[in-house]
């Protein structure tokens, strides 16, 4: 079996055909595996943009690409096709969902179709790298977290560039990578791949959502750990959490805790935080006497 681990540069752009903005790829860098996963080719592609007539100040503050660099890229449609033809029997890889998702978009414009045929077999290396490092993390890590962690030598890389960042992930694969351990990643590009790809997760802002088990929700104090008793009704912030007063029965400390309910396509995410207020300036000067 053979991957390719492949990464995507684009430029936000206001798409007048479909009255939406669309990330329209500017760079295609891949590299593909072995079954021991040694790098045994590369891809790397400018991609001509048609749909934004000039980059956002970030996009070339993060790429050092200029937009005459790109006019003289490569259109999408043969970038694409060459793609392809790179990708053909391989499981395709990339770090995290939103290069799957830019790509189908520039499909979807370029070509009118609702699927990525080159691709029937897919892994997220984010999720792999998340559950083999730290799985008792929420948030998934970012590429360079995990450069880190791993202590990889990234320094002749350039960051936020297709074909580097490619590299980058895929030595991050291979650093962690055990016998048999990437086959339950695997996923098959059917209609409920797409179904996830698609869905846009929300917060619940609704405190009476049947969804919500307020029961579960408890903080413990930043000081001494006790649980906290909650003195206040939760109140709605910025259409995103929720924040309500505690005071500790032990040390009487009082702090806020803070929780975002986030719907995923499967399941529903519950992200607190604990926010230990500050003693007045008054009561710091006094101890610091």
């Amino acid at each position: 079996m053979e991957y390719v681990v492949f990464d995507l540069e684009w430029n936000g752009a206001l798409c007048k055909k479909l009255d939406c903005h669309i990330n329209e790829i500017i760079e295609i860098g891949a590299v593909k595996l072995d079954e021991d996963l040694n790098i045994i080719d590369k891809f790397s592609m400018l991609v001509k943009p048609v749909i934004g007539k000039k980059l956002s100040s970030p996009v070339q503050e993060l790429t050092a690409l200029t937009y005459e660099e790109l006019s003289r890229g490569t259109p999408f449609s043969y970038a694409y096709s060459k793609f392809a033809k790179f990708c053909s029997g391989c499981v395709l890889m990339t770090w995290s969902t939103s290069d799957i998702d830019a790509l189908l978009s520039n499909v979807r414009y370029h070509f009118h179709r609702e699927r990525i045929d080159m691709m029937s077999d897919y892994i997220d290396l984010q999720k792999y790298c998340h559950d083999r490092l730290m799985p008792k993390e929420q948030n998934p890590p970012g590429l360079h977290t995990v450069v880190e962690m791993l202590d990889i030598d990234a320094d002749n890389m350039t960051h936020h560039r297709a074909l580097d960042d490619s590299i980058v992930s895929a030595l991050c694969l291979k650093r962690i990578y055990a016998s048999g351990s990437l086959e339950p990643y695997i996923t098959r590009t059917d209609d409920e791949f797409y179904d996830k790809l698609m869905f846009h997760p929300y917060n619940i802002t609704d405190p009476n959502d049947k969804r919500l088990n307020w029961e579960e929700i408890y903080f413990n104090c930043p000081d001494c750990t006790a649980r906290g008793v909650q003195k206040k009704k939760w109140e709605l912030k910025y259409n995103a959490f929720f924040l309500s007063e505690y005071e500790c029965p032990e040390c009487h400390s009082s702090f806020t805790g803070r929780v975002q309910f986030r719907q995923k396509y499967d399941h529903l995410t519950v992200m607190k935080k604990t926010i230990k207020k500050k003693k007045p300036e008054k009561e710091q000067n006094e101890q610091h006497r």
